[in-house]
């Protein structure tokens, strides 16, 4: 039998209650001083070399099998320090009728588990679950990482020019861990001003090395990503989990959960790598780092560096995170400002620690549900399956990864220097599902960090399951938002899904979803798990196209999971 994933309104409000008696509401107010740290450190490379064109290494050996799957993110905390009032939610789903403006352009397979053309487990040996598909967009290029594989694909025409390549490819002949450890936790990127791949992984543990934990960048040389790279290799001052990048200028910003030596949360590591040395394959190109704790309090968590779509000065970066510190949900988002020196870096600061520069938005409930007496995120149901050789199996009950915002925190900077800052997370919605939250956040002047809420909008409260988002926004001011839809009715199983909101449309409005690619089968036996992030990249090239990549699968089954790469564009964009 299938489990009861629904949220339980009731409960939640039982449990909030106890809470309110354990555990005093500390109430962060807007106008309230921002707190700054300044406990900046700076390391140098521990490893570099320039690699060989990395299409010449097609034919090598696989790399060796990492020592895990690549691991559940950790939950920094599922409840902190009581209830941000009110917690039912101000904001319901304002829908704009049968309006669909943006269309659906080239799409096309991505990385499998299916296909031998593109099947990532006959290239590492072993069944990466789950994918944490994301993807990037370059001159004439995409290139998809799907955690231990990764593609590049022709833009024009779809067709695979390399791979599927395990993700160390990228270091391969480089040496040490970076070479050995295949561990997940990927991030592709395309550096707009510059031209240029970014690749990035994080090797979260290496016996016998000192420190265990390390980052791993490879930088391009041309815009060709079968090309030759400069390789990097940096220290990590703690189990680095979840890492996310962002590209502002000439800085590569990184965040990553920080869990010490894997046996506890001890904040976030935000971290600045000197790139406009890097581009040229300098050696001594700097990694600026600052562990915030929260001054003890451990508030801040699951940051997301802002990402350049457009050009923009190098410092100081907007991050977002913290948005699980209250059951059910909060009334804010909050903000951090990291401002890197790297002539002193001790002179680097992190301003907002603690929740200290909230953002107001209206009130959301944590994409949490109640399974066997304890609250998860372990909410999404599927269809049961109905293949014979799963006959009295249930379908796994997806995770949300309703605990944080999601992957990315698009930015792009108006002709009139207006700042734009475009992100989504999952929240329990009116229908007693879950949905897509997205929001526009703005500054005013090129350079400012001063954010507000400009909009905030949301999928429709219906009773389908909305979530592993991402959203971005064009030139023209339109905004295009990927997701996975499913529900427990026989037939509906997890698809991919866009919706959006063209520039001009009534504030806070999300124009009706269209569908990309309909899933055939439900996951089976699979830990509940879905990726930890999808991905809406922004073509450099026009400005105008996006394009969105997430996981589906194509039959009941375990392991079995497929990808899809798709591209939008609203008509209104040049």
């Amino acid at each position: 039998m299938e489990k009861n994933s629904r949220p339980i309104p009731w409960f939640l409000a039982a449990l909030l209650s106890v809470l309110s008696l354990m555990t005093a509401y500390v109430p962060r107010a807007a106008a309230q001083q921002p707190k700054v740290i300044s406990n900046a450190f700076s390391n140098a490379p521990t490893r570099f070399d320039v690699s060989p064109p990395l299409g010449s290494l097609v034919s090598l050996p696989p790399a060796p099998k990492s020592s895990h799957d690549p691991h559940t993110p950790k939950k920094p905390k599922l409840h902190g320090r009581g209830q941000a009032s009110p917690s039912e939610n101000a904001a319901a789903p304002n829908l704009i009728g049968a309006r669909v403006t943006a269309t659906q352009g080239l799409g096309f397979a991505g990385v499998d588990e299916i296909d031998d053309a593109l099947d990532c487990p006959r290239i590492i040996g072993h069944s990466p679950v789950p994918p944490d598909t994301n993807a990037a967009v370059g001159d004439s290029q995409v290139v998809q990482w799907v955690n231990e594989c990764y593609a590049v694909f022709n833009k024009s025409t779809g067709a695979l020019i390399a791979g599927p390549l395990a993700g160390t490819n990228f270091w391969s002949g480089f040496g040490g861990p970076c070479e050995a450890n295949n561990d997940g936790d990927i991030i592709i990127q395309w550096d707009k001003v510059n031209h240029r791949w970014l690749a990035a992984q994080n090797v979260f543990n290496s016996p016998g090395d000192n420190p265990p934990y390390y980052t791993c960048v490879a930088v391009s040389q041309t815009d060709d990503a079968t090309g030759s790279y400069f390789r990097y290799q940096f220290p990590q001052p703690g189990f680095p989990d979840y890492p996310k990048w962002g590209k502002k200028g000439n800085v590569y910003y990184q965040t990553q959960n920080n869990f010490g030596d894997n046996d506890g949360f001890e904040g976030v590591t935000v971290c600045a790598y000197q790139a406009n040395l890097m581009l040229k394959g300098n050696s001594k190109a700097q990694q600026v780092c600052i562990v915030d704790n929260s001054n003890g309090t451990l508030f801040d968590d699951s940051m997301l560096p802002a990402d350049d779509d457009s050009p923009g000065p190098s410092s100081p970066e907007v991050l977002l995170g913290a948005i699980d510190n209250f059951l059910p949900g909060d009334t804010h988002v909050y903000e951090y400002v990291f401002s890197v020196d790297f002539g002193n870096p001790k002179n680097s600061t992190l301003a907002g620690i603690d929740g200290s520069m909230p953002i107001s938005v209206p009130a959301f409930d944590l994409a949490l549900c109640v399974s066997g007496g304890s609250l998860t995120t372990d909410c999404v149901p599927q269809p049961p399956p109905v293949l014979p050789v799963f006959a009295g199996q249930a379908a796994d009950t997806l995770d949300t990864l309703g605990d944080r915002l999601m992957y990315r925190l698009a930015h792009f900077s108006g002709s009139n220097g207006t700042q734009h800052y475009v992100v989504t997370h999952s929240v329990n919605d009116d229908a007693g599902a879950v949905g897509q939250r997205w929001y526009e956040f703005r500054a005013k002047g090129l350079g400012s960090t001063n954010l507000y809420l400009y909009q905030t909008g949301q999928t429709p409260a219906d009773g389908e399951y909305r979530w592993m988002g991402s959203a971005a926004m064009d030139k023209a001011g339109d905004i295009a938002l990927g997701y996975s839809r499913s529900s427990a009715t026989p037939g509906d199983y997890p698809s991919i899904y866009y919706a959006g909101q063209t520039a001009g449309d009534p504030l806070g409005t999300t124009e009706s979803e269209v569908l990309i690619k309909q899933g055939g089968g439900s996951q089976i036996n699979s830990f509940d798990r879905w990726g930890d992030y999808s991905s809406m990249a922004l073509d450099g090239a026009d400005s105008c196209t996006f394009w969105y990549t997430t996981e589906y699968y194509p039959l009941d089954g375990t392991r079995v999971w497929a990808t899809w790469i798709a591209s939008l564009k609203f008509p209104n964009c040049d």
